[in-house]
């Protein structure tokens, strides 16, 4: 009896992972092939390789996040205006990579994007344990970060800037019918390429509830919000 039950939870899970893939344009949510993520990965192939048609904006609510199997952030591209969903899909040496149905990635560490992938003019890698250890401090001066990204040529070029971490003010966030107390702080950065601001909204345990991050010139600032967890 105990086997049967465990098993119709399984495919319980499994249904809710799918109809959330196919809902929300998501894929994936171990780093192994579990037998969830198989059965996720089934359906996404259904919509694969294609980017989403509709903005996940449209599509989101209190009742489908709430009923998620997995962890999922809502991503939203400011200079192209269009929203899409993430799952985690792996973990390795503390990075957790984020995937959607067209095999774009965010790759993050405790928060921050540390590299992305598929996107075009992708950031590789991101040394920002400076600006890991200011947002816990409440704010650092020369706070130094390297990008590692691809140039026009196809060659990795590592761009170091000069940041200054600022503690801003506070900020109740209400995502989707709930409420999260959050500090804010900026990230001003100033290299190769120009100057930037960065911002974070950070809870008290540590958790990014919400970030705006540069991640190249020529794809401008992503927006981050995480949805459940």
């Amino acid at each position: 009896m105990g086997a049967v039950l465990a098993m119709t939870s399984f495919w319980r899970r499994a249904g809710l992972a799918a109809a959330l893939a196919l809902a929300l344009a998501s894929c994936g949510n171990d780093v192994r092939k579990s037998p969830l993520r198989l059965a996720t990965e089934s359906v996404v192939e259904l919509v694969r390789p294609a980017a989403p048609s509709v903005d996940a904006r449209a599509r989101l609510s209190p009742e489908l996040i709430a009923s998620a199997p997995v962890s999922v952030i809502l991503v939203i591209q400011q200079k192209e205006n269009v929203g899409f969903t993430l799952v985690a899909n792996s973990a390795n040496l503390g990075v957790i990579e984020w995937r959607n149905t067209a095999g774009q990635a965010i790759l993050r560490r405790d928060g921050i994007v540390a590299g992305t992938r598929g996107f075009g003019f992708d950031r590789m890698t991101t040394d920002a344990d400076g600006l890991i250890r200011a947002l816990g401090t409440g704010g650092a001066d020369g706070v130094v970060r390297v990008n590692r990204i691809i140039d026009g040529a196809g060659v990795i070029e590592a761009r170091r800037y000069l940041c200054n971490v600022r503690l801003v003010g506070t900020e109740t966030l209400s995502i989707y019918g709930r409420d999260y107390i959050t500090r804010t702080f900026t990230e001003s950065c100033d290299g190769p390429g120009g100057r930037f601001t960065n911002r974070y909204w950070v809870e008290p345990g540590g958790t990014i509830r919400r970030s705006v991050e540069r991640i190249t010139p020529e794809l401008g600032d992503f927006e981050f919000v995480r949805l459940n967890d």
